[in-house]
């Protein structure tokens, strides 16, 4: 034993309470490896925090921001991002994507303004495979090269989910080949909206009852109540006989 080292972690609370754990690690010196210090059994090396605090912070986690997680655990927030990290880093270390062949793929605002993150998915595990900063082509590269860094083959995926968006379209031609596209319902729902919508707006001018009726016809039917469905159903007759007559 070379010689013994003053350690603290962080432990759960004691009811209102901080809680600390103290110990003295041995150190030992080794004619390999020099110095090294004994790895604990409640923490893990490197860490100020005991393995029941991280997981703590891990349950947590999932369920809000890490700022609200460390006012929760009354830390900063630093410190609660080197945890989740750490631990995600480790879990993906051993993941296994030989069997990727479905994959969609979306991005989501990460907070106001254009600041964006793609994910993309495993559409026959409801998985998340992979997150990374933009919406561009080169998120999909991105994905192609960490889904063949973890045993998958981009070659092998077959179907790709995505909205219409010309950068997952020409990433996914270029690093996802043999794929074929199919664009999400949500996004063509989307688009069938906005193009209703417009119609109606055009159409105001000569058909002024249809101001103040957006909803009537983007609603689903199932939700419209019984004085909706009337009132949607006269709009829908002057159409219907033109439509006939035509």
């Amino acid at each position: 034993m070379h010689d013994t080292v003053d350690k603290t972690w962080r432990h759960l609370d004691f009811f209102q309470h901080k809680a600390f754990l103290h110990a003295r690690v041995p150190r030992v010196r080794c004619t390999e490896h020099g110095v090294r210090l004994v790895a604990v059994p409640w923490a893990r090396p490197g860490s100020g925090f005991t393995m029941l605090f991280e997981a703590l912070v891990l349950t947590f986690a999932k369920a809000m921001p890490v700022a609200r997680v460390a006012a929760s655990v009354r830390g900063h927030d630093t410190r609660v991002w080197r945890v989740v990290e750490h631990h995600v880093r480790t879990a993906r270390a051993g993941e296994d994507f030989s069997s990727v062949r479905r994959v969609g793929m979306d991005e989501t605002s990460a907070r106001r303004g254009q600041d964006y993150i793609s994910l993309f998915a495993d559409l026959d595990t409801a998985r998340v495979l992979f997150a990374t900063e933009g919406r561009d082509a080169a998120t999909v590269q991105r994905f192609a090269a960490d889904l063949a860094a973890h045993g998958g083959d981009p070659q092998k995926v077959h179907t790709t989910s995505s909205d219409m968006s010309a950068a997952f379209i020409a990433g996914i031609g270029e690093h996802v080949p043999h794929a074929r596209l199919t664009f999400d319902r949500y996004h063509l729902a989307a688009k069938l909206s906005e193009a209703v919508d417009a119609v109606r707006r055009t159409e105001i001018a000569t058909r002024p009852e249809l101001k103040h009726t957006r909803w009537l016809w983007l609603k689903n039917w199932s939700n419209l109540s019984v004085t909706q469905r009337r009132e949607l159903q006269q709009l829908m007759r002057p159409s219907a006989r033109s439509a006939r007559r035509s």
